[in-house]
């Protein structure tokens, strides 16, 4: 795991801590969203914030779809 990954499953941890599951689960499936989103923008020329962060990026996707098939 790396440092990015870590990071995303600390987030996580954190709301699930606070909110409750249900509520880190919502957080992984909009930020899964939003990140998909962000590099498809980047791959089709638009924003390049994908573009410039895609590692972190694509990090926090396989954490937050790791953590989706766990708690669906």
């Amino acid at each position: 795991m790396n440092d990015a990954e870590a990071k995303e499953w600390e987030r996580l941890a954190f709301v699930a801590g606070r909110d409750g599951v249900p509520a880190a689960l919502a957080f992984a499936q909009q930020g899964f969203r939003q990140y998909t989103a962000a590099i498809r923008e980047a791959d089709s020329g638009g924003n390049q914030y994908g573009a410039a962060y895609r590692d972190s990026l694509e990090a926090s996707l396989a954490v937050y779809q790791s953590y989706i098939s766990d708690n669906e």
